[in-house]
Formats: C-alpha cells, sequence, structure tokens
C-alpha cells in the first residue's frame, strides 16, 4: 500500500482521533491524512480511557479509506501492531504485543493502538510514550527525537496495513511476540475468569488455557484489563 501521507502537526488537541472523525462527519476527504499533536487534554484508549499524552509523547492519527470493506476486521488493532513490532527494530527498538492493543518495552507499556471505522475509513491511531511523562506502570523511550518516534511509527502503521491488504493470518506471526504467551491470567467478564495465555486465534481473539481446555477471550467481550499473576501476587497491568 503506497499511501501518500499528508502530515499535520498541532501544538495541541482534544484528542487526534476525535479530530480526524469530526473531519470524515463534515464530510472532508482525509484519505492519506496523519493528524499530530505534541500534547493532548482528551486522549483516550480501549473503552475509552483516559490515555496520558503530555507533551514530549508521539501521538496520532491516520485515515485510509476502505471502498470494499477489506480494512474492517476485527483484528485491526494487533495487526498494526505487528506491523509496528516488525518495523522498529530497524530504529534501534524491540517491543512485544500485550493483547488487544498494546506495546511493551522493556517490560512495561509504551504505546497505545486505537482502531475505528468511520463512514468508510478506517482510523488508526498510536500514542508512544517518548520524553513524556508516564504513569508508575508505563515507560518510556527516553532521549530520543520525538518526531523521528512519529515517522517511524507511521512506517510501522502503513507496514500493518499492508498486512491487512495481503490477508496474511496475523495469529501465525503473533507469537514471536506476545508477552502473555505461559502467563497465568485473570480478566472479569460478568464472572471472574483465569487461566493461562495460550496466543490467539485466527480473529485475534485471545485464547485461554484452563483445566485442559482452550476458551477464547475477543476483546469486544473484555470488560476489564487483563491482570497476570506473577510470584503469587496478582499485579495488573494496563
Amino acid at each position: 500500500m503506497n499511501l501518500a501521507f499528508k502530515i499535520e502537526t498541532h501544538a495541541e488537541l482534544v484528542s487526534t482521533q476525535d479530530e480526524m472523525r469530526e473531519r470524515i462527519e463534515r464530510g472532508e476527504k482525509v484519505h492519506g491524512t496523519v493528524i499530530r499533536a505534541l500534547q493532548q487534554s482528551g486522549g483516550r484508549g480501549t473503552r475509552r480511557r483516559d490515555w496520558h499524552s503530555a507533551v514530549g509523547g508521539s501521538y496520532q492519527t491516520l485515515a485510509v479509506r476502505d471502498d470494499v470493506g477489506e480494512l474492517k476486521r476485527p483484528d485491526a488493532a494487533i495487526a498494526i501492531a505487528l506491523g509496528l513490532a516488525q518495523t522498529l527494530p530497524e530504529y534501534g527498538v524491540q517491543v512485544g504485543i500485550k493483547w488487544p492493543n498494546d506495546l511493551h518495552y522493556c517490560g512495561k507499556k509504551v504505546a497505545g493502538i486505537l482502531c475505528e471505522y468511520v463512514r468508510g475509513y478506517l482510523l488508526v491511531a498510536v500514542g508512544m510514550n517518548v520524553n513524556n511523562e508516564v504513569p508508575e506502570n508505563a515507560t518510556a523511550l527516553r532521549g530520543l527525537d520525538t518526531e523521528g518516534v512519529s515517522n517511524f511509527v507511521l512506517a510501522g502503521m502503513q507496514r500493518g496495513l499492508e498486512l491487512m491488504m495481503a490477508k496474511q493470518s496475523v495469529h501465525k506471526l503473533y507469537d514471536e511476540y506476545d508477552v502473555l504467551a505461559g502467563k497465568e491470567l485473570e480478566y472479569s467478564n460478568n464472572k471472574l475468569m483465569r487461566g493461562v495465555g495460550r496466543g490467539i486465534d485466527e480473529r485475534g481473539c485471545l485464547r485461554l488455557e484452563s483445566h485442559g481446555t482452550i476458551h477464547t477471550l475477543c476483546q469486544s467481550e473484555a470488560r476489564t484489563s487483563l491482570k497476570i499473576k506473577e510470584d503469587g501476587k496478582r499485579k495488573k497491568k494496563d
């Protein structure tokens, strides 16, 4: 996929994703448009959770027109995560993927991905911590140039789109980057559930093994964050 990117950089926005959606709702043609913000006052992640978006981080949304619906798929965020995980090592950054839409660096969350389908457009938003303040359970790519990080993140986003366009089964590529593999996990889906992470299926749903049986958890079904049980203690991983 060869996109002619049109990059805009704003000093501050409520949310790059919300700004892009509003333009689409107004009827603007935004294919290939990339909206960046140096900071966001209302950044958000999955299930509309707040995303800390202080100055120094990389925050951007890309819009891609999808006339035939081939990008409207439940594993879109995972495909983008794979594109980033495959691309970032070229710039000296090795990351893992925490289902369903986070990147981990040195054992902690460094980036979040949000994919949304709006009126025939796939919106891909990535927020990555660089030199900004981060929560205690997160990390950042300290010392790197934020604009440079935004550019190589954009290259990874494009790689993820290419995976989708090629109709590749992303679950076959996922295992190499899976930070939940073999971990004891628990989550709440109306009732408390526990299991061991066993990768993802062809829909991008998490596979959990419990008492010898494989159960699946899809992103649309998860009500709360997964928790990883480590060293006898349950530790929440956002």
